[in-house]
C-alpha cells in the first residue's frame, strides 16, 4: 500500500499553495471526468472547474489548514478531508471551511482530482448572532457603508408588502393575475437584494447568484426597484387594484437609492448581511 498519508499531505500543500498563488494554474490537477461541488454549485471537467475557481469574487486568498485526514480508496485512490480557515482580499475575519478530495492514479505514477467538494462552515450560534446584530450594524456602520437605514427599512417593508399583495391579487380572473405573480416574485428578489447572506444559506444556482451580485450599488438597486415598480404601475391599465400600493412603495425606495447614489454614498454591503466577508465566497 502506498504512503497515502504522505501523498495526501504533499498534495494538500501543493494544491493550496497553487490556489493561493494562481488558481488558474490548477487545471493539470483535474481531468475531463473530474467534478467539483463548490458551495452546492456543481461543475464537471477540468476546463469548467478552473473557470469556476477563477471566477470567484475575490482577488487574494490565503488558506490555513487546521486538520488533514486521509484514507486509502479503491483502485489505488486516496480520500482526503481538510478543514481550515481562509482569508479573502482585505477581510480580517477568517471563514472556516471543509474540503474533501478523492484522488485517483493517473496511470503515469501520479494522481489527479476525481472528486472535489468545498463548503464554508458556520457555527449555528454564530449565524444566529449575526442575524441578531444585523440591524445594529446597519445603523452603526452607516457612515462607512454609505447606504442609509431608510433604504434598507423600506426594502424590508417592500418584501412583506409585495408578498402579501401578490398573494391577495392572485385570485383575480383577469390579467391582474400576471402582475400579481410579478409582485410575488419581486418580494423574493428583494429578499436576496437586501440580505445577500441568504445566497450563502439557500441552494441557489450560479446563474441566479451572478445576476443578484449586479445589484450591489445604489444606482443598480434603484434601477431594479424602478423596474419592479413600473411593472406594477402598468397593472393599473388592466384594473385598479391594491397593487398600486406596491408600485408606490417600490418607486419611493428606488428614489431613495437613486438619491443616495447622487449624493455619492457609494454602497458597500454589510458584512453581517453578506457583503464583503460572509458572501465573498458566494458562487
Amino acid at each position: 500500500m502506498a504512503d497515502f498519508a504522505g501523498i495526501a499531505k504533499q498534495f494538500t500543500e501543493y494544491y493550496y499553495n497553487q490556489f493561493d498563488t494562481d488558481r488558474s494554474q490548477l487545471a493539470p490537477l483535474y481531468r475531463d471526468n473530474s467534478m467539483l461541488t463548490f458551495e452546492s454549485a456543481a461543475v464537471a471537467g477540468a476546463g469548467p472547474i478552473v473557470e469556476k475557481l477563477t471566477s470567484l469574487p475575490f482577488a487574494k486568498v490565503k488558506h490555513q489548514v487546521s486538520t488533514l485526514d486521509a484514507q486509502p480508496g479503491q483502485d489505488g485512490g486516496i480520500i482526503i478531508l481538510v478543514t481550515g480557515a481562509l482569508l479573502v482580499d482585505e477581510e480580517q475575519r477568517p471563514m472556516n471551511y471543509s474540503q474533501c478530495f478523492q484522488l485517483l492514479p493517473d496511470g503515469a505514477g501520479s494522481y489527479f482530482i476525481f472528486n472535489d467538494i468545498f463548503k464554508l462552515v458556520f457555527a449555528p450560534e454564530l449565524v444566529v448572532h449575526r442575524y441578531q446584530i444585523a440591524f445594529k450594524e446597519i445603523s452603526n456602520d452607516d457612515a462607512q457603508r454609505g447606504v442609509r437605514l431608510e433604504e434598507f427599512q423600506l426594502g424590508v417593508v417592500c418584501i412583506f408588502l409585495c408578498f402579501a399583495l401578490g398573494i391577495a391579487n392572485l385570485f383575480h380572473l383577469s390579467l391582474v393575475i400576471i402582475f400579481s405573480v410579478f409582485c410575488l416574485v419581486s418580494s423574493f428578489i428583494i429578499i436576496f437584494i437586501e440580505i445577500p447572506l441568504l445566497m450563502r444559506v439557500c441552494p441557489t444556482s450560479s446563474t441566479f447568484d451572478t445576476f443578484m451580485q449586479r445589484f450591489t450599488t445604489n444606482y443598480m438597486r434603484a434601477l431594479i426597484y424602478l423596474v419592479m415598480a413600473a411593472i406594477q404601475w402598468i397593472s393599473l391599465v388592466v384594473d385598479a387594484t391594491s397593487l398600486i400600493a406596491a408600485a408606490v412603495l417600490l418607486t419611493i425606495t428606488a428614489g431613495l437609492y437613486a438619491l443616495a447614489g447622487v449624493k455619492g454614498q457609494a454602497f458597500t454591503g454589510s458584512k453581517t448581511l453578506g457583503g464583503q466577508g460572509v458572501a465573498q465566497m458566494i458562487v
